[in-house]
């Protein structure tokens, strides 16, 4: 994973949920931070651990959440800043 990569899939995943033009998105390397509407924000940040990668997500002051790929995190994303879209695959290509 390099940072572009990791910022093309956060901005995708908004563009596909029809988000990004409500949010607000800073990237920093492996991280990024994700304003909705000015009152709802995500911080997500990708590490390499020794084990494998994972995806951390903390929604406001809230208890982060640790999830092992991709998929698992862009899903607790979209039920964060889209809580009404049905639950559905993001398929990507390159």
């Amino acid at each position: 994973m390099i940072p572009e990569r990791f910022a093309t899939i956060i901005s995708g995943a908004l563009k596909a949920w029809g988000v990004e033009d409500q949010c607000v998105l800073e990237t920093e390397g492996f991280s990024c931070l994700i304003t909705l509407n000015s009152n709802v924000f995500v911080e997500i940040v990708y590490e390499e651990q020794p084990f494998g990668s994972i995806w951390r997500l903390r929604e406001g002051d809230q208890k982060e959440s640790v999830h092992p790929s991709v998929g698992a995190a862009l899903k607790s994303l979209a039920l964060i800043l889209c809580p009404n879209r049905k639950v559905g695959r993001v398929v990507f290509a390159n």
